[in-house]
């Protein structure tokens, strides 16, 4: 026992204070299965497959069909299959099994991850034209793309085509690295002689892998596309650079960065204070690769949640070739064929799904650290922000809430009515969020732990019998099985109000740790050969483990008591369809510089892979950062979405009334920026959960057709139609900083409303002198943007505030924009309980008073709700105007005005715009009405 303790601490201590280690996390080389097939391999996984058969239709009225497959190298006795669907809305999915194996592969992934089984598209709207050796399929996507999927039988090559451009959008095989490992017993074959393929052990931990080889390898080519993005997690810039070597396009944000030789890895893990440039693993994975040229967009999506690793090379200039290869599973690929930047978001989404509506508190700010320790230092935390009346919205517990780290048992003599402090919270209009770890102390006398064990919920050892049992904070722990179904309604039933009798409904839930980590497991995670229910090894399902903890947590929540509560819940692992069930961080960065540059990329990354609700560490997980660092990391992280300041046990404390004048002050002004944007931000949410688009956007998504912004991460665009661009300043003692203007559109500097145009085909960029209070944030010409602008202490407190519209003009004096409020919290919404409006500012013909006509109209049939029935317009700002209007007139009755010269959208001359200013203009948010100029 003592012994026990003593290597607990030990591994405890240096999981605390140590930076990453190389060492503790494989390179594709110490990858027995990476180490095989990276291309090509040795001459065992050379790729020599054929199809012995003309497509057969599995289903008479349904675009489905299949071809037996050989590997020539493979014994005879061994059989693939290549079956083929057209989704309804022309997505090509292609799968491959082994048939008739010794085992069945893991082959139930898209049931977790898939909002449905994808229905298929009629046969009659397929039409196939046949040869010996080929096998065409010619059919029209929902976005009336004209394609054809060809599949070639010997050798086997997989191609898709748009007919009407004659454009290669996919080339699968082309480099002949397809591959699947057949399953096979050890005394069969001479296969024990390469190493790794039976057993391997890392770092002195053995894996015992009894099914023996199963990896897979597949070699995609985009052979029209050069610039690729996406495949999270990784600290990378957003456009991938090769694998290879050679120089990518753009120098990363690391000084002195070599380029890329190891592949990108798909293996959620636990890593401390992780490099800011690499391409290893890291706590999330999202298989969604993008490509993307000034001609089209278009996307694959290789849905296994084995170990994966990506090689990526540019032959030539336009073009992008890869390699995945992953341990275990069906091959299982979705091709997204776009062709728009919106098609791809939309098909993407239509397979895993859109983002969960959040609660408004969820896009407040966050105040967070390793640990407040009782609840007086909570409740200072509190009345510290109310003391230099900043807002916030949510106040969190880390792991030492918790007696002896065993979740759901709160430690009373630090927080002896923890009610109490959540009501006392919840009264100043702030939630509280506390952490669930997946670890289950191995305390018999801890009721988690001890029902989950009698009910056989528990992962097992590789003998399928005994339970188990790993390290992490709670000492000697075991985890939940989240694939048996008899542990769902189990986990759901812990949140429940009757059971968790010290919670409430302002209480929500951070699930951490859920990669998942084990200190003293392979890579700080869990073995490969456990098992859980069904005799599924981990490996099989080991990067959606966070996917299924998140979701099961967000049911828990929502289903606690007859509340009506969306459910808000934070996890650091992620798989494809997490989005659905709360949000993300970018787990726990360092205090440099170099990973305040790191953020904005990674969490772009994560946009554009579904992953919409995201942030980082605000500050920096780890040390103690310089009042200029800490400020320019609060004018960053205000503009991801989710927003956080987060800190090590070890750091001093640096909440903002913590700070010294003027830093105090500018970061006060910056979090109120944060709340007085709001409507914007909940808009975007809203409007991504109908389209599926990014709430933030990189450049190449807004002017997809403008090459010289498709290697650009360092700004970005916020808003349901990108209406702000903002440009962090990451760089230390920065005088200015270069921001680039895509487009051919005006750009008014959000605070000081002067106009800068960028013209298409012409790269401008504009030089911003950025003292330490300064953000460069500028609205897009031809935006209505709607803002809350009294300053409040939490989100849920501004719900009944009026809205400001500030207009700012396009070159052709128009405008358009976008509003949505509900209630903020409940499911009312989804019963019509909301307020969306469009709202359009335009010229109006000659033979009506005035110039112009600003239009308020229903965008989507709503019923209002209690709280915004009275929500009036206060003020609108028109920017940009050519002239002042003699008057200003709605429903008949004359508008107070005031107006400040400046120059116009329409005039092309740059300076400080026009300024109209309408205050009280007598409308109501929920009516339609027109305000004439």
């Amino acid at each position: 026992m003592r012994w026990s303790i003593v290597f607990l601490t030990l591994v405890l201590f240096l999981h605390t204070v140590a930076p990453v280690k190389q060492h503790d996390f494989k390179q594709c080389h110490q990858s027995s299965f990476c180490r095989r097939l990276r291309n090509g391999g040795d001459e065992n996984t050379q790729s020599a497959y054929v199809l012995q058969s003309p497509a057969t239709r599995l289903q008479p009225e349904l675009a489905t069909f299949a071809w037996s497959m050989k590997n020539l190298l493979a014994p005879p006795h061994v059989n693939f299959g290549l079956q083929v669907d057209i989704l309804a809305n022309g997505l090509p999915r292609l799968r491959i099994d082994e048939i008739g194996g010794i085992y069945q592969r893991y082959n139930q992934t898209a049931s977790y991850v898939l909002i449905a089984e994808p229905d298929l598209m009629a046969s009659s709207a397929v039409d196939v034209k046949s040869t010996r050796d080929t096998d065409v399929l010619c059919f029209r996507t929902s976005t009336h793309q004209q394609l054809e999927f060809t599949v070639q039988h010997n050798p086997l090559r997989l191609t898709l085509q748009n007919t009407a451009t004659g454009e290669t959008l996919v080339d699968i095989n082309a480099n002949d690295l397809l591959h699947m490992e057949h399953y096979r017993r050890r005394s069969d074959t001479d296969d024990t002689r390469v190493e790794g393929m039976w057993e391997e052990t890392f770092n002195h931990k053995p894996d015992s892998k009894p099914k023996g080889p199963q990896a897979f390898s597949l070699d995609i080519d985009f052979p029209s596309h050069a610039h690729i993005y996406g495949i999270p997690e990784h600290a990378a810039p957003l456009a991938l650079p090769p694998t290879d070597g050679t120089s990518p396009r753009r120098t990363p944000y690391v000084d002195n960065s070599p380029p890329y030789t190891e592949p990108y890895r798909l293996y959620n893990l636990d890593v401390f204070e992780y490099e800011a440039s690499s391409p290893m693993a890291l706590y999330g994975s999202v298989p969604l690769m993008h490509a993307h040229s000034s001609r089209s967009s278009l996307a694959v999506f290789l849905l296994s949640a084995s170990e994966m690793w990506i090689d990526v090379k540019h032959p030539s200039n336009h073009s992008t070739s890869t390699q995945w290869m992953g341990e275990s599973g069906i091959i299982d690929l979705f091709l997204i064929p776009g062709p728009s930047v919106e098609d791809v978001f939309a098909q993407y989404a239509s397979l895993t799904g859109v983002v969960q509506l959040p609660q408004q508190f969820a896009l407040g700010h966050h105040q967070c650290r390793w640990n407040y320790f009782t609840s007086k230092d909570m409740l200072g935390v509190v009345d510290g922000f109310d003391s230099i009346d900043a807002p916030v919205d949510v106040l969190w517990l880390d792991i030492e809430y918790a007696e002896g780290h065993k979740y759901f048992l709160w430690d009373k003599r630090k927080f002896p009515d923890p009610v109490d402090m959540i009501e006392s919270i919840a009264a100043t209009g702030r939630k509280t969020v506390n952490i669930i770890d997946p670890h289950l102390s191995r305390d018999e006398n801890f009721y988690v732990y001890q029902e989950a064990s009698d009910r056989g919920l528990l992962v097992k050892r590789p003998d399928g019998q005994s339970e188990y049992e790993g390290w992490c904070w709670a000492g000697a722990s075991s985890w939940v099985d989240m694939l048996n179904p008899a542990a769902w309604d189990w986990w759901i039933s812990l949140f429940s109000f009757e059971k968790w009798k010290d919670s409430t409904r302002n209480l929500f839930t951070w699930v951490d740790m859920n990669e998942p980590t084990v200190f003293n497991g392979p890579e700080i995670t869990m073995p490969k050969d456990v098992l859980f229910h069904g005799n599924v090894e981990h490996r099989d399902i080991h990067n959606m483990n966070g996917l299924l903890f998140t979701n099961l947590t967000a049911q828990g929540l929502e289903k606690r008591g007859e509340v009506n509560e969306r459910s808000f819940v934070l996890s650091r692992s992620f798989f494809a369809g997490s989005q659905r069930f709360g949000a993300v961080w970018t787990g726990d960065n360092l205090g440099t510089w170099e990973h305040l540059r790191s953020a904005t990329p990674m969490n772009l990354a994560n946009s554009i892979s579904g992953i919409m609700l995201t942030g980082a560490d605000v500050g920096g997980f780890f040390g103690d950062p310089s009042a200029q660092y800490l400020v320019r990391w609060y004018q960053t992280g205000a503009f991801h979405p989710f927003f956080r300041a987060h800190a090590h046990i070890d750091t001093k404390r640096r909440e903002p009334h913590t700070l010294s004048e003027p830093y105090r002050s500018i970061v006060r002004d910056v979090l109120r920026l944060r709340y007085t944007l709001l409507p914007l931000w909940y808009t975007a949410f809203r409007s991504s959960t109908r389209n599926g688009m990014p709430v933030i956007r990189p450049q190449f998504l807004v002017h997809p057709g403008d090459e010289a912004g498709y290697d650009i991460d360092d700004q970005f665009y916020v808003g349901a139609a990108a209406e702000l661009l903002v440009k962090p300043v990451v760089q230390e003692d920065a005088q200015s900083v270069g921001v680039y203007l895509g487009g051919d559109e005006p750009y008014y500097d959000y605070f000081t409303h002067q106009i800068s145009f960028a013209k298409e085909h012409i790269h401008r960029t504009l030089n911003i002198p950025t003292q330490l209070d300064t953000l460069p944030l500028f609205i897009r010409g031809g935006s209505i943007i709607p803002t809350r602008e009294r300053a409040r202490r939490s989100a849920s407190l501004m719900v009944r505030d009026p809205l400001t519209l500030t207009i700012a003009l396009d070159h052709y004096g128009e405008a358009q924009g976008r509003v949505y409020l509900d209630d903020g919290h409940s499911f009312d919404y989804t019963r019509d309980a909301f307020i969306d409006r469009n709202f359009t500012f335009s010229s109006i013909s000659s033979d009506v008073r005035g110039g112009w006509a600003l239009r308020s109209t229903q965008l989507e049939p709503g019923m209002s709700f209690t709280e915004g029935e009275e929500i009036e317009i206060e003020r609108i700002q028109v920017l940009g105007l050519k002239e002042k209007p003699e008057e200003v007139i709605t429903s008949g009755q004359l508008l107070q005005f005031t107006w400040k010269e400046g120059v116009a959208a329409s005039g092309g001359e740059e300076g400080r715009a026009s300024l109209l200013t309408i205050k009280k203009p007598l409308v109501r948010v929920r009516d339609d009405f027109e305000i004439v100029g």
